[in-house]
């Protein structure tokens, strides 16, 4: 069981499954969504997903045409992605409340990686 939520407490989530993919993502909308050079994800089916906080889900917005970002209303915290007719919900890694078994395997949008920090998993 995996359990997380945002810097104020008023969204939260809880994943009873295992985790899929765990990676970094280097996407532009990611960085400065993040405020960083990388964003940690990782993502669990929805089936096995539900909001437990006492807002429920967090404020939507629309980064691609298909896909919506998550973030808490009252702090601003970046916790969620959703694709239109997904089958998982991606999860800020560090939005749990414990990551300490999770490792990136991956990093996607490698071309806009920042050259001072080393890449993450081998080269797809």
């Amino acid at each position: 069981m995996y359990e997380g939520g945002c810097l104020c407490g008023r969204i939260r989530f809880r994943a009873d499954a295992e985790p899929i993919w765990p990676h970094l993502c280097s996407c532009p909308h990611c960085q400065k969504l993040a405020g960083g050079p990388v964003a940690a994800w990782v993502d669990f089916p929805l089936e096995k997903f539900e909001w437990t906080g006492p807002d429920g889900e967090p404020t939507w917005y629309n980064t691609y045409p298909t896909t919506r970002r998550g973030f808490c209303p009252t702090c601003g915290s970046f916790l969620a992605a959703i694709d239109d007719g997904g089958t998982a919900m991606g999860v800020t890694m560090m939005s749990l409340d414990d990551h300490s078994d999770l490792t990136p395997e991956r990093q996607s949008f490698r071309p806009n990686a920042v050259a001072w920090l080393p890449i993450v998993g081998a080269q797809d």
